[in-house]
């Protein structure tokens, strides 16, 4: 039985963190203690006050020394450290109140000890024997903060993102509808969606432009394409029946084509000239 209750006290020991080291910070306004572990604290801490003397119950926290040191503070005087079974005391000892402050890091492997003064009042010369038991929270007030304002600003990110998206698309539609109604053929709600446009004929000017005979609702155009889109000229669907009235309706049209090819000609010099003068 004896053996039993040892092992059943072992397993229960095995579950405590240790404490390794400590340190101690003095500021002009605080006084900090950190307490580093070999394993994530995981217990609870309660607090008891008395007249200027703090204790700090930690639970699940084994230490095999008992330390007493003295601090050149005017906020803390003296800290002690000592095991009680399976938990760790820490005493601070000081002239006025403290506000003691504990916050464990976000791995859960250290925990500060913040001390601060506050203010002296009538009440603070009597015993205060009040236990506060409370977890421990898993992160500081600080890291808290920051990982607050880094999801503050992830949502913001991903809102501004979200604005700008369904701006892009509603642009993008717009401009395909506006492709769609050209200056040739312009939406009609009374069109069917059986119309469609036809290409009857087509000639080659140069590399880039052509002329095309298009047909569309029992009319055709004949149409230059290419750089710039150009109407020669409107006919009835009795107009123009085979390739030969094709060939004439462009022959009729030719001083006009090269007439708006050399005013495209010149103008590209100009702006090829232009561009040259901006590189110098």
């Amino acid at each position: 039985m004896r053996y039993i209750f040892s092992i059943l006290l072992l397993f229960c020991f095995a579950d405590a963190a240790n404490l390794l080291t400590y340190n101690i910070y003095e500021r002009t306004d605080r006084v900090d203690i950190m307490l580093s572990f070999d394993s994530p604290y995981e217990g609870k801490i309660s607090q008891k006050k008395g007249a200027n003397i703090t204790t700090l119950n930690l639970s699940d926290l084994t230490y095999d020394k008992l330390i007493e040191k003295s601090i050149n503070s005017s906020i803390l005087q003296a800290i002690t450290i000592e095991p009680n079974k399976n938990s760790t005391n820490v005493i601070l000892k000081s002239k006025n109140n403290l506000a003691v402050i504990a916050s464990k890091t976000v791995d859960g492997f250290g925990l500060r000890i913040r001390t601060k003064p506050i203010g002296i009042t009538k009440n603070s010369k009597q015993v205060v024997t009040k236990n506060i038991s409370t977890k421990t929270p898993l992160e500081t007030k600080e890291n808290e903060d920051l990982i607050d304002g880094r999801y503050l600003s992830v949502i913001f990110i991903l809102a501004i993102m979200v604005i700008f998206m369904y701006w892009l698309k509603n642009r993008v539609t717009s401009k395909t509808k506006q492709s769609k109604n050209s200056w040739l053929f312009k939406s009609n709600i009374n069109n069917s969606t059986s119309d469609n446009v036809s290409i009857l004929h087509k000639k080659a000017i140069d590399n880039t432009n052509s002329v095309v005979l298009l047909e569309f609702q029992d009319k055709r155009y004949l149409v230059m394409t290419g750089n710039s889109n150009l109407l020669l000229e409107k006919f009835s669907k009795d107009d123009i029946k085979d390739d030969s009235d094709f060939e004439k309706a462009f022959e009729d049209n030719r001083k006009k084509l090269d007439e708006y090819l050399k005013i495209q000609q010149q103008e590209d010099e100009k702006s090829d000239y232009r561009s040259k003068l901006e590189r110098y």
